[in-house]
């Protein structure tokens, strides 16, 4: 596996850990169709959300959040609406999160310590 896929996996790990104790129920990773993939499709209350987990080992090419633009928001609102009709979900309330993940060395550890960003409603 490459180290790149490496690091973006840590990361929707890391979402996911924070989601739930936020609240959040899992109910997908990796929910994929040929129109794209979602990273997270969790439940927080009584709404459907798209988690967009973006991770970076630092922020030398820009801030997570920058990769997420216009068409990319809208291609997340038309999965996530295909989610919703493939499982009957029509009339469920529906929102699209984003998290990002900076990976940073931890001296004391072989695993790197992760600092969490979380936006949520990115209507």
């Amino acid at each position: 596996m490459r180290a790149k896929d490496r690091t973006g996996l840590l990361g929707e790990e890391k979402a996911a850990e924070h989601l739930v104790q936020q609240g959040h129920r899992i109910l997908e990773r990796r929910w994929r169709t040929r129109a794209g993939e979602l990273d997270l499709i969790t439940v927080d209350g009584r709404e459907l959300v798209a988690v967009e987990v973006k991770t970076r080992r630092g922020i030398g090419y820009g801030h997570p959040f920058e990769a997420i633009t216009e068409q990319k928001l809208l291609r997340l609102r038309r999965l996530l609406n295909e989610y919703a009709a493939e499982h009957r979900m029509r009339l469920t309330r529906r929102r699209i999160d984003a998290v990002a993940v900076i990976l940073q060395r931890n001296h004391r550890s072989t695993e790197p310590e992760a600092v969490l960003e979380h936006l949520k409603d990115l209507s």
